[in-house]
């Protein structure tokens, strides 16, 4: 784990795993003061709709203003932004004084601020660790991140259910600004600091042309967020629906998903250590094997088999995401990569909303394990296409090899 010996490196991971505590605790406040509210549920769909548009449409956004100045400071500007934003939230539902439409707005705030945070943060990890230790510290980021998770649930559930939702939104509010304070005290190398070289459209433009440029980058991203529209979305929208009606309640649905969360730390720990020399070949080959989800889900297996299923599904995204993050840094010129990421992040985020808002009416109008069936054939005949273009098949990157200072890859 040498990352962890970086000073810089032990700040940031600490203020995202952090920040993520709170991105999976507020959630559960939102939900519960709108349902409060309101009793509706597609309010509650909006008010969560109004965060990822937000954040969906902002991204390039953000991703420009991230190459542009220094992305420390870029990560500690969207971190107090959320601070403003929750603690309006919450101290306008401790005091009755919250209108749903205010919750609708300050999603909409709050979405458009993170917009800012996750492309900067993609760019400065290459800033604070040296080109062959940054498949451990996305590693690192992302064991942070899958800790998280079940604690930041945890505890906005007790506190939600305890004391009530402006307070959990509170809570959130603190999480933000321990990131902010971590952040500040990053000793950014000089060599990170950059300012504006041309008009805003123009590196727009050139951040379009960095992500095109390198085959794999682009393939790589579309086929994921079709996985996200075709695959992911269906199991999520409607296993909850299978998991009532044929394997017993919500606490089987519950089990397959901590078991898909066990998973994905899994790969976060193995992706520490294990550095395939082809690196997207093993990446598609698990991607392949997230088929089985779908297809026990459709055949209504026993709740074990397709918890072993999420298992091995979270474990392929986790280590995916990390493989694909990593070669992503050392491939894209540094002054280049947070509007890499940028559009990257977009293009994923894009189709997953919409494969949540359309899974209900395919599956009923094709039939629930049609449609799965579908996404796992789906997943299945995609891998191989992928892995025919060459330099996806093809691609190597050795520990110590600079992808960045070489021509980008262009069939």
């Amino acid at each position: 784990m040498t990352p962890l010996r970086e000073r810089n490196f032990r700040l940031l991971l600490s203020a995202r795993t952090i920040s993520y505590l709170g991105t999976y605790l507020a959630p559960i406040a939102v939900a519960f003061a709108v349902l409060d509210l309101t009793g509706s549920a597609t309010d509650t769909g909006i008010a969560f709709a109004c965060w990822t548009l937000a954040q969906v449409s902002t991204l390039l956004v953000g991703g420009v203003v991230a190459d542009r100045f220094p992305r420390q400071l870029v990560m500690v500007g969207s971190d107090i932004a959320n601070v403003g934003v929750r603690t309006t939230m919450g101290v306008a539902l401790v005091t009755g004084e919250a209108r749903v439409w205010h919750l609708y707005v300050l999603q909409a705030l709050g979405g458009a601020a993170t917009a800012f945070y996750s492309p900067a943060s993609s760019g400065l990890v290459p800033e604070l660790v040296p080109a062959d230790e940054l498949q451990q510290a996305n590693a690192l980021m992302s064991i942070g991140r899958y800790v998280a998770f079940p604690l930041g649930a945890a505890v906005g559930g007790a506190i939600v259910a305890t004391i009530g939702s402006g307070t959990a939104l509170l809570v959130d509010a603190g999480t933000y600004a321990t990131s902010a304070l971590l952040l500040t005290a990053i000793d950014l190398p000089e060599r990170a600091r950059r300012a504006a070289t041309s008009n805003f459209v123009a590196e727009l433009r050139d951040g379009w042309t960095a992500f095109t440029e390198t085959t794999w980058v682009w393939v790589l991203t579309v086929w994921v967020a079709c996985y996200f529209l075709i695959t992911y979305a269906p199991v999520f929208v409607l296993g909850p629906y299978i998991a009532k009606h044929s394997l017993g309640g919500a606490g089987a649905w519950g089990t397959i998903v901590a078991a898909e969360g066990v998973g994905a730390l899994a790969g976060g720990l193995i992706a520490l250590r294990l550095r395939p020399s082809r690196p997207w070949t093993t990446v598609c080959t698990f991607f392949t094997i997230t088929a089985a989800q779908s297809l026990l889900l459709a055949a209504h297996a026993p709740v074990a088999a397709i918890a072993a299923a999420a298992f091995v599904s979270g474990f392929g995204f986790s280590f995916g995401s990390v493989i694909y993050e990593s070669g992503v840094q050392r491939a894209v010129a540094p002054e280049k990569l947070s509007r890499v990421s940028a559009y990257s992040w977009m293009c994923s985020m894009a189709f997953l909303p919409a494969g949540y808002a359309l899974a209900g009416p395919i599956g009923t109008a094709v039939g629930i394990g049609a449609y799965l069936v579908a996404g796992a054939v789906w997943i299945v005949v995609t891998t191989v296409l992928v892995l025919a273009v060459p330099s996806v098949r093809d691609f190597r990157l050795r520990a110590d090899e600079d992808v960045s200072a070489a021509p980008a890859a262009t069939t």
